[in-house]
């Protein structure tokens, strides 16, 4: 740019350099407004994005979050029931064990007439000694499981033992504990 000296035109240069000045001024001020408006603009729209991004990794999350704890309830479900199915079939073994102990505690001679669970290790228990040999059995045998030779029963408790004249025979009721 030339400067020409003359005041009339020195004036009007100056007024140019202002208006210049002025509008790089404008024209930077708009430019970094823009500038700050684009890049508003873009982070919004990049914020949105990566919200859906973030949506999408959330929902699939989810949905197999919630799937896995439908199996894992399942999963647990059978595993409590599995658990209780065990511990039914483990007392009725036990039973099944009692019961056997029970019904060969004596030899077949002697016949048992009913026995009964009371409670769980504990009979209530009937037999019919057909002779006074077959009574002498069942005494002999109660002294010996009352001794201790049984491991499995703890003792047993003669309740009553009563002849009957017209079929000679004895009906002896004990109650027998299992250890």
């Amino acid at each position: 740019m030339s400067l020409n000296l003359l005041p009339s035109q020195a004036k009007f240069q100056v007024e140019i350099i202002k208006a210049k000045s002025l509008s790089r001024k404008v024209l930077t001020i708009f430019l970094i407004i823009w500038v700050i408006l684009v890049s508003v603009i873009l982070v919004l729209k990049q914020k949105d994005w990566w919200l859906k991004k973030e949506k999408i990794k959330y929902e699939v999350a989810l949905s197999s979050y919630l799937q896995l704890s439908s199996e894992i309830i399942t999963s647990q479900s059978i595993k409590f029931r599995a658990k209780l199915l065990g511990k039914v079939l483990r007392e009725r073994f036990e039973y099944a064990q009692a019961f056997n102990m029970v019904e060969n505690i004596f030899d077949s001679k002697i016949e048992i007439r009913d026995f009964e669970l009371k409670e769980k290790k504990y009979f209530v228990m009937s037999v019919i000694a057909s002779s006074d040999d077959a009574m002498k059995q069942v005494e002999t045998r109660v002294a010996e499981v009352n001794m201790g030779t049984e491991p499995e029963v703890k003792n047993i408790v003669v309740k009553s033992a009563v002849y009957t004249k017209n079929t000679a025979q004895w009906l002896v009721t004990m109650e027998v504990y299992l250890k």
